[in-house]
């Protein structure tokens, strides 16, 4: 007796537990069974006894009630201001953050196509607008087969920057078909969230790593990057060569005086060593000229890449490049 009824409690518990989208979007109650008609009362007989008349203030009306539109039971979704001193904004197409310009290295088209590869998602780039392709909406609440196209826009102004998200196309069965607003502010507010706390929650635990990191030496050499440009690879990944650049750029004459880790970007200030400093470091004295450049760290798995650039994102090249690189990689092998 008791395996049976145990039996039964299994079952009621499975049946109540479906994955079926239709019930994650519907409430399962008498409500949407409405067109089911109100009861009819007969009268009681009387048995010989007058009864009181029947007063028909209060009797209820006989009448069909047809079921109206389903219902979506699902909460809304709102864009949420993750970014400090952000703000958010739902406007009936695309749901939109705005945030502190200086913030913009870290929330941008590039930085979104990087999170999306990782989603196995590919996407174009147009000037400041991001279009994805075909892909599953991923929502467990979806009904098969359920297919959507983001657009994402970056928007620059002189003080704040902005990213805008919005649904170019849905399709369900290779059939397209127009989202309702509610259904275009789940979508893209979602995706939004998503996008701006995956950025946040990577920054936050690379700065950590950076924080905690343990910098030793390590080998360099001149290399050619994918874009041609003279390079000098490091046997090290982002964080260790990161912070090893920091104290050993300094030395060469080149003072930091702002980076941004997030991009691995850091605008340097150059004021020229004395020609006996650079023979110390094994090289003859560079001809650079004394003014702003650029540095940018790439890195690929355990190993990674610098590049130094002047105002104009020219490059460092030919005897220049490699008395500078020389001589950086004899600071990093100490």
């Amino acid at each position: 007796m008791k395996k049976i009824f145990l039996g039964l409690v299994a079952s009621g518990l499975l049946s109540a537990c479906s994955t079926d989208p239709e019930t994650l979007q519907q409430a399962n109650d008498t409500y949407q069974k409405s067109e089911i008609s109100l009861p009819n009362f007969t009268p009681l007989a009387n048995g010989g006894v007058n009864l009181p008349t029947q007063d028909a203030t209060y009797e209820l009306p006989k009448i069909n009630i047809q079921k109206g539109a389903t219902v979506d039971i699902r909460p809304p979704s709102t864009p949420l201001a993750i970014i400090k001193n952000s703000l958010t904004q739902f406007d009936g197409e695309r749901s939109l953050i705005v945030y502190p310009d200086d913030q913009a290295s870290l929330y941008n088209l590039q930085q979104v196509q990087r999170l999306l590869k990782e989603e196995n998602i590919d996407s174009t780039i147009n000037g400041e607008i991001l279009t994805t392709d075909w892909h599953n909406t991923g929502r467990s609440d979806d009904k098969a087969n359920t297919e959507i196209q983001y657009q994402v826009e970056q928007v620059s102004a002189r003080d704040a920057g902005a990213l805008a998200v919005s649904v170019k196309q849905m399709r369900r069965d290779g059939i397209i078909f127009t989202p309702s607003v509610a259904e275009k502010q789940r979508y893209t507010s979602t995706r939004l969230n998503r996008f701006v706390t995956d950025l946040t929650n990577a920054y936050n635990a690379q700065q950590q790593a950076l924080s905690y990191a343990v910098v030793g030496p390590f080998q360099s050499g001149l290399i050619t990057d994918g874009n041609g440009r003279t390079a000098l690879g490091m046997d090290a990944g982002f964080v260790q060569a990161w912070e090893k650049l920091g104290s050993v750029l300094p030395k060469i004459g080149f003072e930091i005086k702002s980076e941004t880790a997030g991009r691995g970007q850091r605008e340097l200030k150059y004021s020229p060593l004395d020609k006996e400093d650079w023979l110390r470091l094994g090289v003859n004295e560079p001809e650079l000229e004394k003014g702003t450049y650029f540095m940018q760290i790439s890195a690929i798995g355990k190993q990674s890449s610098l590049v130094i650039t002047d105002e104009k994102n020219k490059a460092l090249n030919g005897e220049s490049a490699q008395a500078v690189y020389q001589a950086l990689g004899a600071l990093l092998g100490k």
